[in-house]
């Protein structure tokens, strides 16, 4: 079994896993290799730095104009780790290379696990398994930390669109004024907006902060006055 330097050795079975509890404790041992740690941390690291510069191009988030390329950057970040992750398996695991791109394919196109984001989750638990199951702990450990770390950060903003129909022509431009308005007041910046006057709507697309009250915002526009209320959809939020 190719070796990652540092990595104590160990008797391994026919599938290159190391044998018993042997086995077992010798690939907790390589965490006493710190420098062995620092490496498998500082690739995740990288990776997820490399990935955050093509992710948040500025050219591509001045073109931001949908809910799904705002929330964009997350899944590509997301993708980013489990890319590492994989890439240090294979170093210890060359063979593991066909089963791992088997699994990808078989959770992004075989199984409803939702947006490409939670995809890019769903992959990332998986790796990190197969590397509990390869006992390559000290890539499972440190993957999941970041992993971990990630999603909090990520999640700490939401994304959404709030959707308002039904008002009248002759106040559309009152009521996105007190809509929008609200919504700022609320805590969310507002990315986009989008008025069609022929269906007598708009929209917003809304960054909000993970403490947002969508039922005391909805409290809100239901203490409007009949003009200027509409019918509120939402999204993401």
């Amino acid at each position: 079994m190719p070796e990652v330097a540092g990595m104590p050795e160990a008797n391994v079975s026919s599938a290159g896993v190391p044998d018993g509890i042997e086995g077992l404790v010798e690939a907790w041992q390589s965490f006493g290799n710190g420098w062995v740690l620092l490496d498998m941390v500082v690739v995740l690291l990288v990776a997820l730095g490399l990935g955050a510069i093509i992710a948040y191009h500025p050219t591509a988030r001045r073109k931001v104009s949908t809910l799904e390329q705002f929330e964009q950057p997350k899944t590509l970040l997301m993708y980013a780790v489990v890319a590492a992750v994989v890439a240090l398996i294979v170093e210890v695991q060359p063979n593991m290379a066909f089963v791992i791109f088997g699994i990808g394919g078989l959770l992004r196109f075989r199984t409803l696990v939702g947006d490409a984001k939670d995809t890019g989750r769903v992959i990332l638990v998986t790796v990190v398994g197969l590397c509990c199951g390869l006992k390559i702990f000290i890539v499972a450990v440190p993957a999941t930390v970041i992993g971990w770390i990630l999603i909090y950060a990520l999640d700490q903003q939401a994304a959404g669109t709030i959707k308002v129909s039904g008002v009248g022509e002759h106040c559309l431009q009152d009521a996105t004024r007190t809509y929008r308005a609200l919504i700022v007041e609320a805590g969310c910046k507002i990315i986009r907006e989008q008025t069609k006057f022929i269906k007598r709507e708009f929209t917003f697309i809304v960054r909000a902060p993970a403490a947002l009250d969508r039922e005391q915002l909805q409290a809100k526009f239901d203490t409007l006055t009949p003009e200027l209320r509409g019918v509120v959809d939402w999204e993401g939020l």
